[in-house]
Protein backbone atom coordinates (compact mmCIF):
# COMPACT_ATOMS: atom_id res chain seq x y z
CA UNK A 1 0.00 0.00 0.00
CA UNK A 2 1.49 3.33 -1.05
CA UNK A 3 2.05 6.30 1.20
CA UNK A 4 -0.64 8.95 1.44
CA UNK A 5 0.30 11.88 -0.82
CA UNK A 6 0.72 15.38 0.61
CA UNK A 7 -2.28 17.65 0.25
CA UNK A 8 -2.30 19.69 -2.95
CA UNK A 9 -4.43 22.83 -3.13
CA UNK A 10 -6.94 22.49 -6.01
CA UNK A 11 -5.88 18.88 -6.48
CA UNK A 12 -8.39 16.26 -7.63
CA UNK A 13 -9.44 15.28 -4.10
CA UNK A 14 -9.85 18.94 -3.11
CA UNK A 15 -11.93 19.78 -6.18
CA UNK A 16 -14.06 16.67 -5.68
CA UNK A 17 -15.00 17.55 -2.11
CA UNK A 18 -15.65 21.18 -3.07
CA UNK A 19 -17.99 19.89 -5.77
CA UNK A 20 -19.86 17.76 -3.24
CA UNK A 21 -20.26 20.73 -0.90
CA UNK A 22 -21.50 22.91 -3.77
CA UNK A 23 -24.04 20.29 -4.89
CA UNK A 24 -25.22 19.87 -1.32
CA UNK A 25 -25.65 23.62 -0.89
CA UNK A 26 -27.56 23.92 -4.17
CA UNK A 27 -29.86 21.08 -3.16
CA UNK A 28 -30.61 22.78 0.15
CA UNK A 29 -31.36 26.09 -1.54
CA UNK A 30 -33.57 24.43 -4.16
CA UNK A 31 -35.73 22.32 -1.88
CA UNK A 32 -35.83 23.57 1.74
CA UNK A 33 -39.59 22.98 2.13
CA UNK A 34 -39.37 19.32 1.20
CA UNK A 35 -37.78 18.61 4.57
CA UNK A 36 -41.19 19.17 6.20
CA UNK A 37 -41.80 17.27 9.38
CA UNK A 38 -38.33 15.70 9.20
CA UNK A 39 -36.69 19.05 9.98
CA UNK A 40 -36.10 18.42 13.68
CA UNK A 41 -34.85 14.91 13.07
CA UNK A 42 -32.52 16.08 10.30
CA UNK A 43 -31.11 18.98 12.31
CA UNK A 44 -30.34 16.86 15.32
CA UNK A 45 -28.99 14.02 13.22
CA UNK A 46 -26.47 16.35 11.58
CA UNK A 47 -25.58 17.82 14.98
CA UNK A 48 -24.95 14.31 16.35
CA UNK A 49 -22.80 13.46 13.33
CA UNK A 50 -20.67 16.58 13.80
CA UNK A 51 -20.23 15.87 17.52
CA UNK A 52 -19.32 12.23 16.86
CA UNK A 53 -16.77 13.25 14.23
CA UNK A 54 -15.14 15.68 16.67
CA UNK A 55 -15.09 13.22 19.58
CA UNK A 56 -13.49 10.56 17.38
CA UNK A 57 -10.89 13.12 16.28
CA UNK A 58 -10.04 13.84 19.92
CA UNK A 59 -9.66 10.10 20.57
CA UNK A 60 -7.45 9.57 17.51
CA UNK A 61 -5.27 12.54 18.45
CA UNK A 62 -4.92 11.23 22.01
CA UNK A 63 -3.94 7.80 20.67
CA UNK A 64 -1.25 9.54 18.62
CA UNK A 65 0.03 11.31 21.73
CA UNK A 66 -1.34 14.74 20.78
CA UNK A 67 -3.71 17.04 22.61
CA UNK A 68 -6.46 18.44 20.40
CA UNK A 69 -7.48 21.74 21.99
CA UNK A 70 -10.61 23.23 20.34
CA UNK A 71 -9.63 26.91 20.31
CA UNK A 72 -9.54 27.73 16.60
CA UNK A 73 -12.30 29.96 15.21
CA UNK A 74 -13.80 27.01 13.34
CA UNK A 75 -13.93 25.09 16.63
CA UNK A 76 -16.10 27.88 17.99
CA UNK A 77 -18.14 27.80 14.76
CA UNK A 78 -18.60 24.04 15.17
CA UNK A 79 -19.89 24.49 18.73
CA UNK A 80 -22.32 27.18 17.56
CA UNK A 81 -23.43 25.05 14.62
CA UNK A 82 -24.25 22.08 16.83
CA UNK A 83 -26.06 24.36 19.28
CA UNK A 84 -28.04 26.03 16.49
CA UNK A 85 -28.98 22.74 14.84
CA UNK A 86 -30.10 21.22 18.12
CA UNK A 87 -32.04 24.20 19.47
CA UNK A 88 -32.90 26.26 16.35
CA UNK A 89 -32.58 29.41 18.47
CA UNK A 90 -32.53 32.48 16.17
CA UNK A 91 -29.66 34.32 17.89
CA UNK A 92 -27.43 31.23 17.86
CA UNK A 93 -28.45 30.38 14.30
CA UNK A 94 -27.53 33.88 13.13
CA UNK A 95 -24.04 33.73 14.62
CA UNK A 96 -23.59 30.17 13.37
CA UNK A 97 -24.56 31.28 9.86
CA UNK A 98 -22.11 34.17 9.68
CA UNK A 99 -19.20 32.28 11.23
CA UNK A 100 -20.03 29.19 9.20
CA UNK A 101 -20.03 31.07 5.90
CA UNK A 102 -17.21 33.45 6.81
CA UNK A 103 -14.89 30.93 8.45
CA UNK A 104 -16.02 27.51 7.26
CA UNK A 105 -16.12 28.46 3.60
CA UNK A 106 -12.64 29.97 3.72
CA UNK A 107 -11.41 26.81 5.46
CA UNK A 108 -12.69 24.43 2.76
CA UNK A 109 -11.36 26.68 -0.02
CA UNK A 110 -7.85 26.89 1.49
CA UNK A 111 -7.64 23.99 3.95
CA UNK A 112 -4.80 23.78 6.43
CA UNK A 113 -4.18 20.02 6.10
CA UNK A 114 -0.92 18.22 5.53
CA UNK A 115 -1.98 15.08 3.65
CA UNK A 116 -4.54 14.35 0.95
CA UNK A 117 -7.32 11.78 0.67
CA UNK A 118 -7.72 9.17 2.16
CA UNK A 119 -5.73 10.35 5.19
CA UNK A 120 -7.94 10.37 8.29
CA UNK A 121 -7.25 14.03 9.10
CA UNK A 122 -8.24 15.02 5.57
CA UNK A 123 -11.55 13.22 5.99
CA UNK A 124 -12.37 14.61 9.42
CA UNK A 125 -11.38 18.14 8.35
CA UNK A 126 -13.81 18.20 5.45
CA UNK A 127 -16.58 16.47 7.40
CA UNK A 128 -16.31 19.18 10.05
CA UNK A 129 -15.87 22.22 7.84
CA UNK A 130 -18.13 21.03 5.04
CA UNK A 131 -20.74 20.24 7.67
CA UNK A 132 -20.41 23.75 9.11
CA UNK A 133 -20.93 25.36 5.69
CA UNK A 134 -23.90 23.17 4.73
CA UNK A 135 -25.48 23.66 8.15
CA UNK A 136 -25.18 27.43 7.75
CA UNK A 137 -26.96 27.18 4.39
CA UNK A 138 -29.66 24.95 5.87
CA UNK A 139 -30.32 27.28 8.78
CA UNK A 140 -30.63 30.18 6.34
CA UNK A 141 -32.96 28.55 3.80
CA UNK A 142 -35.26 27.19 6.52
CA UNK A 143 -35.84 30.66 7.97
CA UNK A 144 -33.75 30.42 11.14
CA UNK A 145 -31.59 33.38 10.11
CA UNK A 146 -32.99 36.88 9.61
CA UNK A 147 -30.08 39.29 10.02
CA UNK A 148 -29.97 43.06 9.78
CA UNK A 149 -26.98 45.33 9.05
CA UNK A 150 -26.46 45.52 12.81
CA UNK A 151 -26.01 41.75 12.84
CA UNK A 152 -22.87 42.12 10.72
CA UNK A 153 -21.27 44.51 13.18
CA UNK A 154 -22.31 42.37 16.14
CA UNK A 155 -20.83 39.22 14.62
CA UNK A 156 -17.65 41.09 13.66
CA UNK A 157 -17.34 42.36 17.22
CA UNK A 158 -17.71 38.83 18.61
CA UNK A 159 -15.07 37.61 16.15
CA UNK A 160 -12.71 40.27 17.52
CA UNK A 161 -13.51 39.14 21.05
CA UNK A 162 -12.50 35.63 20.00
CA UNK A 163 -9.31 37.02 18.42
CA UNK A 164 -8.40 38.83 21.64
CA UNK A 165 -8.89 35.62 23.64
CA UNK A 166 -6.89 33.59 21.11
CA UNK A 167 -4.13 36.20 21.19
CA UNK A 168 -3.83 35.89 24.97
CA UNK A 169 -3.65 32.08 24.68
CA UNK A 170 -0.99 32.35 21.97
CA UNK A 171 1.07 34.73 24.12
CA UNK A 172 0.78 32.50 27.19
CA UNK A 173 1.32 29.09 25.58
CA UNK A 174 3.19 29.77 22.34
CA UNK A 175 0.29 28.52 20.20
CA UNK A 176 -1.16 29.81 16.95
CA UNK A 177 -4.91 29.92 17.49
CA UNK A 178 -6.71 32.01 14.92
CA UNK A 179 -3.45 32.09 12.91
CA UNK A 180 -2.60 35.24 14.81
CA UNK A 181 1.01 34.23 15.56
CA UNK A 182 1.90 33.15 12.04
CA UNK A 183 0.28 32.09 8.79
CA UNK A 184 -0.92 28.50 8.19
CA UNK A 185 1.42 25.97 6.60
CA UNK A 186 -0.75 25.71 3.48
CA UNK A 187 -1.42 28.55 0.99
CA UNK A 188 -4.25 30.81 2.10
CA UNK A 189 -5.71 34.26 1.62
CA UNK A 190 -3.35 35.47 4.35
CA UNK A 191 -0.48 35.11 1.89
CA UNK A 192 -1.84 38.16 0.07
CA UNK A 193 -2.28 40.28 3.18
CA UNK A 194 1.30 41.21 4.00
CA UNK A 195 3.65 40.05 6.73
CA UNK A 196 2.98 39.67 10.44
CA UNK A 197 1.40 41.57 12.15
CA UNK A 198 0.02 43.60 9.24
CA UNK A 199 -1.90 40.71 7.76
CA UNK A 200 -4.02 40.66 10.93
CA UNK A 201 -5.13 44.26 10.33
CA UNK A 202 -5.85 43.53 6.67
CA UNK A 203 -7.92 40.51 7.63
CA UNK A 204 -10.01 42.70 9.94
CA UNK A 205 -11.18 44.59 6.86
CA UNK A 206 -11.51 41.44 4.74
CA UNK A 207 -13.54 39.69 7.43
CA UNK A 208 -15.94 42.62 7.66
CA UNK A 209 -16.36 42.57 3.89
CA UNK A 210 -17.05 38.83 3.88
CA UNK A 211 -19.68 39.24 6.58
CA UNK A 212 -21.44 41.93 4.56
CA UNK A 213 -21.37 39.63 1.52
CA UNK A 214 -22.96 36.88 3.63
CA UNK A 215 -25.69 39.38 4.54
CA UNK A 216 -26.48 40.24 0.90
CA UNK A 217 -28.95 37.33 0.31
CA UNK A 218 -31.14 38.74 3.09
CA UNK A 219 -31.46 42.26 1.70
CA UNK A 220 -35.09 42.91 0.86
CA UNK A 221 -35.77 44.97 -2.29
CA UNK A 222 -37.54 48.23 -1.66
CA UNK A 223 -41.17 48.30 -2.64
CA UNK A 224 -41.92 51.05 -5.12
Amino acid sequence: MGAVPPFRLWGSDHLAVLGLILVGAMALVAAPRRVGWNDRRLRRGIAALLVANEVIAWAVAAAQGRARVPLQLCDAALFLTVWALWSARPAVSELSYFWGIGGGLQAVLTPDVRFGFPNYWWVTFFVTHGGIVLSAVYLAVTGRVAPTPRSVWRVWGLANLYAASAGVANWAFGTNYGYLAHKPMQPSVLDYCGSWPWYILVMEVVALGVLFLAYVPFIQPRKG
